[in-house]
Order: C-alpha cells, then sequence, then structure tokens
C-alpha cells in the first residue's frame, strides 16, 4: 500500500502479525481501503475507534463507537444549528462491553445498551445508521439515516509507524450524502437534500498512552471536502492534509497551519497551508466538550462545529469557493 496510485486489493493487507508487529507492506496512504486492521498482541493498549460526524444546515449529530481494550465509549451529541440548543450522553463500560466494532471501516458496527444504542448496517452502496438514546438531557433522541456510498468517492487510509513500537491505521471517510430525519423529545428534523453529509473517522492501533491529536474537516456540495489533521503522523513521512475534488483525493504536499485556540472560544480561526492551497477561515456556532474517565485514563475533548469560508486552490490551481461549508474542528488530549 505503499503508493497512494494502488488499486484495490483483492485480499486485504494485514495490518499487523500475529505477534502485534507492524507489516511493512501495509504502510503507506491509498484511496480505498485495503487493510485488514485486526489487532493482535499488545493486550490493553488497543485502540479501535469510530467516529461519525452529519452535518446539516440546521443540525449537527456526533456519534462515537469506542473499544480501548479495557474499556468501551459510546456518546451521542446532538446541536441545533440555529438556535443553539444541545444535548449530550455519554457511557463508558468495562473490558469493551456493549461495543462491537469490526476491522474494516466497510462493515457493520454497534453500541448496544439500554441507555444507548448505535447501529451502522452497511450494505452495498449505502449504509443505514440509527440511534436510539431514551434520555439526553432529559428528552429522547430517535436518529434513522440512509448516508450514500457513491462509487467515485475516494477516502483518505493512512497505516503509519510510531514510537516504542506503536501504529496507526486510519480511514478517513468525508462529504457522504445523508437523507432520512431524527426525532429529539417533540422536535423534528430532516437531511437537507443535496446538503447534508456524513463522515467517519475510523482508527486502528497501537496507540500512545500520552495523545494529543488535532482534526479539522468539512463538506460541500459538489464532491468538495477537506480533512486537516496534527499530532500523530509529524515523524512518519505521511499526512493526512487532504482535499477532495468531484469526490476525488488531493493531497497537501506543503505544511498546513490551523490557528491556535482563541481565548474568546467561539471566535473565528484561520487554516492556512504554505503552499496557499487552503486560505480557510472556520467560524464556530457551538463549542462541545467531553471527557469521559475510567479510573485513571481519560479523553479530554473540545470540538468546535460551525462553518467554513475562503478559497482552495485545485490540483491544476484552479480557484475554488467556499462559502459557509459544514464542519468541525476539535482537540484531543487523553491517557488511555
Amino acid at each position: 500500500m505503499n503508493s497512494f496510485t494502488s488499486p484495490l486489493a483483492l485480499t486485504p493487507q494485514p495490518l499487523c502479525d500475529n505477534k502485534g508487529r507492524l507489516q511493512h507492506a501495509a504502510i503507506g496512504l491509498s484511496p480505498r481501503p485495503q487493510v485488514d486492521c485486526a489487532l493482535h498482541g499488545h493486550a490493553g493498549r488497543r485502540k479501535r475507534w469510530n467516529h461519525w460526524c452529519i452535518t446539516s444546515p440546521q443540525w449537527t449529530l456526533s456519534l462515537t463507537l469506542a473499544d480501548l481494550d479495557y474499556a468501551s465509549y459510546g456518546a451521542a451529541y446532538f446541536l441545533d444549528m440555529e438556535s443553539g440548543e444541545a444535548a449530550a450522553h455519554t457511557l463508558v463500560r468495562p473490558l469493551g462491553m456493549s461495543c462491537h466494532l469490526p476491522d474494516s471501516p466497510l462493515h457493520s458496527h454497534a453500541f448496544l445498551h439500554p441507555r444507548l444504542q448505535l447501529r451502522v448496517d452497511e450494505h452495498p452502496g449505502r449504509l443505514r445508521l440509527t440511534a436510539a438514546v431514551p434520555d439526553i438531557g432529559g428528552q429522547p433522541l430517535q436518529v434513522a439515516l440512509d448516508i450514500q456510498r457513491p462509487a467515485h468517492l475516494e477516502s483518505l487510509n493512512i497505516v503509519a509507524p510510531l514510537t516504542h513500537k506503536g501504529f496507526h491505521a486510519c480511514s478517513r471517510q468525508i462529504g457522504m450524502p445523508a437523507a432520512g430525519s431524527l426525532q429529539l423529545g417533540r422536535h423534528h428534523y430532516d437531511c437537507t437534500l443535496g446538503q447534508s453529509f456524513a463522515a467517519l473517522d475510523f482508527g486502528r492501533g497501537v496507540w500512545p498512552f500520552h495523545s494529543y491529536w488535532q482534526r479539522a474537516a468539512f463538506a460541500a456540495p459538489g464532491g468538495i471536502a477537506g480533512n486537516f489533521g496534527s499530532g500523530w503522523l509529524e515523524h512518519s513521512g505521511l499526512s493526512e492534509n487532504t482535499l477532495w475534488f468531484g469526490g476525488a483525493l488531493s493531497p497537501l504536499n506543503s505544511p498546513l497551519h490551523i490557528e491556535p485556540a482563541p481565548l474568546t472560544m467561539l471566535a473565528p480561526r484561520r487554516l492556512r497551508s504554505n503552499d496557499e492551497r487552503v486560505a480557510l477561515t472556520f467560524t464556530p456556532r457551538q463549542l462541545h466538550r467531553a471527557r469521559p474517565k475510567f479510573g485513571p485514563f481519560y479523553a479530554d475533548t473540545r470540538q468546535w462545529f460551525g462553518r467554513y469560508d475562503g478559497v482552495l486552490r485545485g490540483p491544476k490551481g484552479e480557484r475554488v469557493p467556499v462559502d459557509g461549508a459544514l464542519g468541525w474542528l476539535g482537540e484531543t488530549h487523553t491517557r488511555w
């Protein structure tokens, strides 16, 4: 998988051997998932992480399903982008209980507990996402969404070594068209056709005990999207800073800078690349903070939801305006 232009493998490349050692042949970047992310060895240190974010002009939904080996974590967060109303629910369970995560980003997965039910059922070219939370901020939440996987839409798939024999595998799937609705208490919300998108952040690996990462993403009509991040791959020679044009990946080959969080938590922030392919301003609407704990372990996340405006440069230098694209920007500190 070392070449960006590698064809989709008929037989997935194993991420690691039966002793948990990263396979050199798996390292690299691909526009399609090509790696079997089954984790072996490293008992207690294996991390499996699926984070979904669905954006629509009127609302945003964030769902997390995580198996940290010694504990599982499920979370749902809803934000009404117009009123600012927000509701959140988290659940931590011992030893990965309630969480069912596969070794591929294209397979069904779930977090199943009476107080939090999240399901993703995969079908050829599409998936069905459902959620049921009996009490989220004092109200019930019901979600039923149909999410398309267009054949032309590429994804960002990276495998990279980390320090101390660790490694990281991810699949960033951005800009998948979404349809359907959700119900929060007495309020009904629909997806706005052609302007509602789903994104999956699929991560697997053996990660540092103390971790920090920053990630930003957005999607807009016409297959325009972006994914930017730092904290994982700085010493690997790989980068997850990528744009999409018409659904096709266009990796950035120069550093990208995300302006630090200001003292005013909802102040705009700029994102700029050295080669001027990215010149964006992110204007947050709401800040969501989550800090699930399990004994001495925790994951402290601040995630801002809002809109991106500015200009991108396409692969041939063409100017591509971005006007109110929906997205988010997050920072996470962990001890896990």
